[in-house]
């Protein structure tokens, strides 16, 4: 007989409501800045790895590539991000943030670093070290269910 599981139980239900209330947390934190998480992500990848296509920063965010187009739409507007003709494909944009972006993700940091104070608040070194060990082995085995 299969045990069954209260919804509560299920690892994804549980990490997809800590997902939610971290990115509305993180959401209040950027307000003031006029941005959201997703945009502040969408810098961050940018000003790591460097210009890219959409293509491939659709990739790195996890997002659908007319999401990420709408969003780079909103962050173009904004003097944060600007797109230019991929050298080699006619169909690609290379997208890269601006100084203004630069400017910005640094006068956001200590609000950020802060709110991840807060939310590690009780929480040892130890057990995060082991929260993050656990949560690297459920990707590792969501992934491996995804490749059949």
């Amino acid at each position: 007989m299969v045990e069954k599981l209260r919804h509560r139980e299920f690892i994804g239900y549980q990490v997809y409501t800590a997902q939610k209330a971290l990115a509305r947390s993180l959401d209040i934190t950027l307000a003031p800045f006029g941005i959201t998480s997703g945009q502040w992500n969408a810098l961050n990848q940018l000003d790591e790895h460097g210009a890219m296509t959409q293509k491939d920063l659709a990739e790195l965010l996890r997002k659908e590539p007319a999401t990420v187009a709408r969003l780079l739409d909103r962050l173009v507007k904004r003097g944060l991000v600007q797109r230019k003709p991929h050298p080699k494909d006619r169909r690609a944009n290379i997208v890269e943030n601006t100084p203004d972006a630069s400017k910005l993700l640094v006068e956001i940091q200590p609000a950020v670093v802060a709110r991840a104070s807060q939310i590690a608040e009780g929480i040892s070194d130890d057990d995060l070290a082991v929260f993050f060990d656990v949560l690297d082995r459920v990707r590792h085995n969501a992934s491996k269910v995804m490749a059949g």
